[in-house]
């Protein structure tokens, strides 16, 4: 008996020591605040208070009013990207998908908490007495009931009950030696699932999942801050596109109406036809009108870029005029590495690549549970119990009869002399069994093991296929730079023509030997040919953008950490 009461304290002892942590924390999942007070009266207060959440508002201390310079926002593209990353309402958004994942995390967690149970019951019955061993004619009895149950599932699937219940006892009847009686019991039971939910897999699954979709919604920040710091770069650059635009505008501009005043002079002595100076002024009023369109462009522009630079409702309110600041001439760093390189570095870091990688391990861990599920139900059980008698001991004169015999002595008792016949060792039970159950059919199990399994295949095809869209990506992105720096050089040569050809029109219109016509074609198509060049610089530079985003660098690219750009969660 003593060897066997060893054993079941030796594997409960054994279980508690495998309760922790079933699995190895590859993905670093930040760990929120505990609750309120310490170990001991976090069980009955802190346990039961509503958590403090952080809100997760702008936190840069740095505004666009601060980098007011001269009546001007100077703005620098690090700057833009600064900002967006502290003031970006998008952004921010997209910081409470990890806050929410790790709550997810701390919910899993909940699948191996241990539960407490205090019931206490009171039960007064009076009966008729049928019989005179019934011990009057009466029976009333008065029974309170306390019971406390402890509870713990461990993650390799076995169950710990702990259980200690106290029956004290009280009535009328004559044949009661013991009134009140006290009647404690301590007891623990062990059940270990031997084949359905035995192993980790079924009780630390949710753990698992929920630290993996943690990476996925880190990737997932990544992804979206990516694509909004891209738009922010871009839009940057579209400012810069209609700053520049405004001045070729009223370099033209300038020259047509240098053209419309030289015309009227000539039209005034005789020497130039009216018609000709119609059709300078016509030529002025259509500079004025890309004039116009051009200061609208760049207005479109700066306020889109203060609304992604601003947490404000209406950050357009802010008058004060964007001016950037950039490297001139445009600067563009050429690739650092082959396309092939490239495409392999793109494969290894994109965030949409480990987010389905990630995928797929949830998808493996259903997988294992769903097989395991396909199994019978066969429960071991060991028990062992320890029981106690206590109470006001009666003492009765027998001599005169059995029924009814009067009440000579009473030895008190109480609750402190059931412990100690409880702990006394003399009175212990033990219990072992087993308990099997078999579904007929298991059509639901084989199902869902099915479905389980084709999920993981349809991922890894939409995996591959996430890897064939990158690629061409890449690929596109790198053709693109190319196009764009190969533009950048065609156009300079026709600019260089153009400007050519303008003087030589201006000559010859000098000379007499062409009209006002020649002369404002030439300026037309020199104003093309610029658009043009500054179109195609700030194409390149979009380009490097697109290639920074299709190899998964746009972080890398602007200095951007991960763990700044996420806040410390508590």
């Amino acid at each position: 008996m003593k060897r066997a009461r060893r054993i079941l304290l030796a594997l409960a002892a054994a279980g508690l020591i495998l309760s922790g942590p079933a699995f190895a924390q590859r993905q670093e999942v930040p760990e929120p605040s505990p609750p309120p007070g310490g170990p001991f009266t976090r069980i009955f207060y802190g346990n039961y208070t509503s958590p403090l959440t952080e809100s997760l508002e702008a936190r840069g201390k740095e505004t666009l009013a601060d980098l007011v310079r001269d009546g001007k926002i100077q703005l620098a593209p690090e700057d833009a990207v600064q900002l967006a990353l502290e003031h970006n309402v998008d952004i921010n958004v997209e910081r409470y998908g990890p806050y929410l994942s790790m709550w997810d995390v701390e919910k899993a967690r909940g699948v191996l908490n241990a539960t407490l149970n205090l019931d206490a019951n009171l039960n007064r019955t009076v009966t008729p007495s049928s019989s005179a061993l019934q011990g009057g004619t009466s029976v009333l009895n008065l029974q309170n009931l306390y019971n406390f149950l402890w509870h713990k599932p461990l993650s390799f699937g076995m169950d710990v009950d702990l259980n200690y219940n106290t029956q004290r006892m009280r009535g009328n009847s004559s044949f009661l030696s013991l009134n009140p009686s006290l009647q404690p019991g301590l007891g623990l039971t062990l059940t270990q699932h031997l084949l359905r939910d035995f192993g980790r897999v079924s009780r630390t699954r949710f753990i698992k999942i929920a630290r993996n979709n943690y990476g996925i919604s880190e990737e997932t920040f990544v992804t979206r801050t990516t694509d909004i710091i891209a738009g922010v770069l871009n839009t940057y650059w579209d400012l810069v596109y209609a700053d520049e635009d405004i001045k070729l505008k009223e370099e033209s501009r300038t020259l047509a109406q240098l053209t419309l005043d030289q015309n009227k002079i000539q039209a005034e002595v005789g020497t130039m036809a009216p018609l000709d100076v119609v059709q300078a002024e016509a030529e002025v009023a259509a500079r004025d009108e890309d004039l116009v369109n051009s200061r609208f462009a760049r207005k479109t522009a700066e306020e889109r870029l203060k609304k992604m630079l601003s947490s404000q409702v209406d950050p357009g309110a802010m008058a004060t005029p964007i001016e950037p600041l950039f490297p001139r001439p445009f600067q563009v760093p050429l690739p650092s590495s082959s396309l092939e390189e490239a495409i392999q570095r793109a494969l290894e870091i994109r965030p949409e690549i480990r987010q389905l990688q990630l995928q797929q391990e949830n998808n493996k861990i259903q997988i294992d549970y769903t097989r395991n599920q396909l199994r019978p139900i066969l429960d071991f059980t060991a028990g062992y119990s320890q029981t106690g008698l206590g109470g006001d001991t009666i003492i009765r004169d027998y001599s005169k009869g059995f029924i009814g015999a009067p009440i000579i002595g009473r030895t008190p008792g109480g609750f402190q002399n059931s412990l100690s016949q409880l702990f006394s060792m003399k009175y212990v039970g033990y219990a072992l069994g087993f308990s099997f159950r078999m579904p007929i059919g298991n059509d639901e199990a084989r199902a869902n093991n099915a479905q389980a399994q084709i999920q993981y295949r349809q991922a890894d095809e939409r995996l591959r296929s996430v890897r064939q869209s990158i690629v061409l990506e890449v690929r596109q992105a790198y053709d693109a730079m190319e196009a764009s720096r190969a533009r950048v050089q065609t156009a300079q040569v026709t600019v260089r023509y153009n400007q050519q050809r303008l003087e030589g029109e201006q000559e010859k219109y000098r000379l007499g030997a062409n009209t006002t016509y020649f002369v404002l074609q030439a300026q037309r198509d020199l104003l093309e040919a610029q658009t043009r060049l500054l179109r195609a610089h700030l194409d390149l530079v979009k380009s490097r953008i697109s290639m920074d985003r299709a190899l998964g660098d746009t972080f890398a690219a602007n200095n951007i950490q991960l763990n700044n750009a996420l806040p410390a969660f508590k």
